[in-house]
């Protein structure tokens, strides 16, 4: 029975600290998944900048709106598509692809269709996947804004465990 009761009492004394650990390392994992984000959409930033062939295009940005429970309408784009010719003088039309899952939205003034006037930049091997020249601006603290609320949730379980697992790791006892 005295072995029964070490064990529980061991138990009791190591469980908040284990527990606290366990989210340390659950902020640890998450906080290195949202970081090797950022570094493949720096990465796919530092591709399209390797491109180096730009060219006049128009980008037609469709919205989506979805109506909330108390009648707020919220608004997001869509899509982005781009229209140019490529160096052969072959006419593209093309959805933009995500950026670490964003679209670079191209900003001025609309025509009569809808449309902006943007440059966008491709490679010439595979002009399918144009982006506005805009999104080459982007850096990793950019990329980052798109992230915040997974960053935040992240460091905020990785302090929560360590100090959790500094105030709940056991005295030592004395024989």
């Amino acid at each position: 029975m005295e072995r029964g009761e070490g064990v529980r009492g061991a138990i009791r004394r190591w469980w908040p600290a284990a527990a606290a650990l366990t989210v340390t390392l659950i902020g640890c994992l998450l906080l290195a998944g949202q970081i090797h984000q950022l570094q493949h959409g720096d990465a796919e930033l530092a591709a399209l900048r390797g491109h180096g062939r730009h060219t006049s295009a128009h980008a037609t940005v469709q919205t989506l709106c979805s109506s909330g429970a108390r009648g707020s309408t919220a608004c997001g784009t869509s899509s982005v598509w781009l229209d140019f010719k490529d160096a052969s003088g072959d006419p593209v039309s093309e959805p933009e692809d995500a950026i670490d899952g964003s679209l670079y939205v191209p900003h001025g003034t609309r025509d009569a269709e809808g449309r902006v006037a943007t440059t966008v930049v491709y490679d010439p091997s595979s002009p399918d996947l144009a982006q506005p020249a805009g999104a080459l601006d982007q850096g990793v603290l950019d990329l980052a804004t798109h992230h915040w609320l997974a960053l935040t949730f992240a460091l905020a379980l990785l302090g929560g465990g360590v100090t959790g697992a500094v105030a709940a790791w056991p005295q030592r006892t004395r024989r």
